[in-house]
């Protein structure tokens, strides 16, 4: 029996004289579409991420089509002129992705344009045509990633790649391999859960939901065999840029020897993953969550970071497979870049001191002096879910001695270790053991980035007592449902972070 397409596959539809965008904000709850009569409708649904990933690719073509399509002169050049408007209005709303590569593509249309017949009509269809060519390449992309993957495959993902998953495991049924999948929750929008473990669960693939802070745990127990993810970009060196949260899983994956495969397109001019702005999205969207504060209260030093993607460098990808072939980082490098490298960026400066697990009281203050010490700004406060233990205790703790407090997502350390951001890093554990201090969940992600990264660790004895939270696993945030419906939640316990790794 094959399984049925997600929605996502293709969730951007043509009208006839208009088009429609599925609503992802709207998922599970409801399968809902954005009826699309103007261009400025379709700018709102990717500048609110109520479509991403392959939904912003199919917008920007449909709309290009629908202005070509209204265009009722015959000289080119005006509309030629309107496209690069529109191209530059995209960029403008999500501007780490490439729409300008994507309208590159639509201006090439321009140069072979027939000597009758309505320009417009002619550049609609041409636009609406090339993006079923991408959905055919994509189909294909995703049968080359079936037979990469080994028999039964244990795959680990993060946020989502448009549908594309639920076509890895229709190939992988074909090849009768098996095929389950460990998905992260993917904070802040949460695209792991209300996206790809609900598309996977609709399509009757093994799906369980995991925290984001859990991927080294999951990954040290042995219990993936791969990594799957996409990719928003390509760089022409190998290096992607994606959804925050997939660079320290490809840094632990490479520790733990688990292949790590990219989904990727066609790079074009990008040399490399650190020429690309890194869209930093408002603070409200980590710091509120369905109209309800993270963090009660007004707090004038309190701060949240949200760097929407990051960069995950060639040397810890295994695969980069693309529409057309699989490659490996150096034979990609080679047909795009002509060389195996590119330089890395340069370091930023160190401004905080990240904090894991949950401090005696007593600690507090002790913290908010040693930013002085460490000539640092602020104190990083992880969320620590599934508990929340960071956003629900610790940073309140901390304002309450007027401490400068910013909060991100788990998935965001990597991202801000590989920047040079973080001057330290205080560990906080629960027990000690013959093999390590013994931590909340995260905590082994937290020390493994921290030593891969040359930042030191200082560790010491948490609270004692930090109370019942309100949120025991990933089924719920802030005590709402978020988990949908066929999806199972794995088991996550505490972590032992091996002395080896504290004395290194």
């Amino acid at each position: 029996m094959s399984l049925e397409p997600s929605p996502l596959f293709e969730p951007v539809r043509w009208q006839g004289a208009a088009f429609e965008i599925l609503d992802e904000s709207r998922i599970p709850e409801s399968l809902e579409y954005i009826q699309v009569n103007d261009v400025s409708q379709a700018l709102e649904a990717v500048r609110e991420m109520k479509t991403r990933a392959y939904g912003q690719v199919l917008t920007f073509l449909y709309s290009v089509a629908l202005v070509a399509q209204r265009y009722p002169g015959d000289d080119p050049a005006a509309l030629r002129q309107r496209v690069g408007e529109l191209t530059e209005q995209f960029s403008a709303a999500r501007p780490t992705f490439d729409f300008g590569g994507l309208g590159s593509y639509v201006q090439a249309f321009f140069d072979n344009l027939p000597a009758h017949g309505l320009v417009g009509e002619v550049i609609s269809r041409q636009a609406r045509e090339f993006g079923m060519q991408i959905t055919r390449g994509r189909s294909a992309r995703a049968k080359r990633a079936a037979d990469l993957l080994p028999n039964p495959a244990r795959v680990l993902t993060h946020c989502n790649v448009s549908g594309e998953l639920v076509a890895v495991a229709r190939y992988c049924r074909e090849l009768g391999k098996e095929f389950s999948v460990l998905a992260t929750e993917t904070r802040p929008y949460l695209q792991g859960a209300r996206l790809t473990a609900w598309e996977l669960a609709r399509a009757g693939v093994r799906v369980a939901l995991i925290p984001d802070c859990a991927v080294a745990q999951v990954m040290a127990r042995g219990e993936v065999n791969a990594v799957i993810v996409g990719a928003d970009r390509s760089a022409r060196n190998g290096d992607i840029i994606n959804k925050v949260g997939t660079y320290p899983i490809a840094k632990i994956a490479k520790e733990y020897g688990v292949p790590f495969h990219a989904l990727v397109q066609d790079p074009r001019t990008l040399e490399r993953g650190a020429d690309v702005p890194i869209e930093e999205r408002p603070a409200a969207e980590l710091l509120w969550f369905q109209g309800r504060p993270l963090i009660e209260g007004n707090h004038p030093n309190l701060a949240a970071r949200y760097p929407a993607f990051d960069t995950t460098p060639a040397a810890l990808i295994t695969h980069l497979i693309g529409f057309e072939a699989v490659y490996t980082p150096e034979t990609f490098a080679r047909k795009y870049l002509g060389q195996t490298g590119a330089p890395s960026a340069k370091a930023g400066k160190a401004s905080y001191l990240l904090l894991y697990g949950v401090p005696p009281q007593d600690r507090y203050a002790l913290w908010a002096r040693a930013l002085e010490t460490a000539r640092a700004e602020s104190l990083l406060i992880p969320e620590m879910r599934p508990e929340l233990w960071g956003a629900r205790l610790a940073a309140r703790e901390l304002l309450k001695v007027n401490a400068p407090v910013t909060l991100i997502s788990d998935n965001m350390m990597g991202t801000l270790f590989a920047r040079g951001e973080i001057a330290k890093l205080g560990f906080f554990y629960q027990r000690l053991s013959e093999d390590g201090p013994v931590g909340i969940a995260g905590s082994l992600l937290a020390v493994q980035l921290a030593r891969l990264h040359g930042v030191g660790v200082e560790f010491s004895s948490g609270a004692e007592r930090i109370g019942a939270p309100e949120d025991r696993d990933v089924t719920t945030f802030m005590g709402r449902r978020i988990c949908p419906a066929g999806v199972s939640i794995h088991p996550i316990e505490p972590e032992t972070v091996p002395w080896r790794m504290l004395r290194d």
